[in-house]
């Protein structure tokens, strides 16, 4: 697979001893990230809200009994956003749309627990929600997560990779 950010790229061809090597198709899933031509990251987006969003079904299912805040936040945090909050330092959404659609999931989560745990808010807005779980934003969390990366990587706790040299 090629990176580029051009729309008229240069195709070449890779050999290895004289063996041409075949090219990925357009995505390419690596380590659970599914990396694209451009490097937008908007595959592994989409990839990740859609498994994120199969699994509120399967705890509502679950939790329609529970009337408490800390097994209901226990499942969403184990189940849900753990699929959302993978390797967000590397794929952080930069446009608007990415970052619409993982808040979305989560969105559809607080909608179910303000149901669930009655948790009275006004149409659409799920900020008491959030406070009444002591949840945050996942765009919040994100902007910590690269913080707390960053600042690792400055003060010698996280080992930049070497580069390997070329032959």
């Amino acid at each position: 697979m090629s990176f580029f950010r051009s729309r008229c790229p240069f195709e070449f061809d890779y050999n290895i001893n004289g063996s041409k090597l075949t090219r990925a198709a357009n995505t390419f899933k690596d380590l659970g990230i599914v990396f694209d031509t451009k490097l937008t990251f908007y595959p592994h987006i989409k990839a990740s809200c859609c498994k994120a969003l199969k699994i509120p079904g399967f705890v509502k299912r679950v939790c329609t009994q529970f009337k408490l805040v800390a097994p209901i936040k226990s499942l969403y945090c184990a189940l849900v956003c753990s699929v959302l909050e993978y390797a967000s330092v590397t794929c952080d959404p930069h446009t608007i749309s990415h970052s619409y659609a993982l808040e979305r999931v989560q969105c559809k989560f607080l909608s179910f627990a303000s149901y669930v745990l009655e948790i009275n808010h006004p149409p659409y807005d799920y900020i008491p929600v959030l406070a009444s779980l002591k949840l945050s934003l996942l765009a919040d969390r994100r902007v910590r997560a690269n913080i707390s990366f960053l600042s690792k990587l400055i003060s010698g706790l996280i080992d930049p990779p070497i580069p390997s040299p070329m032959h």
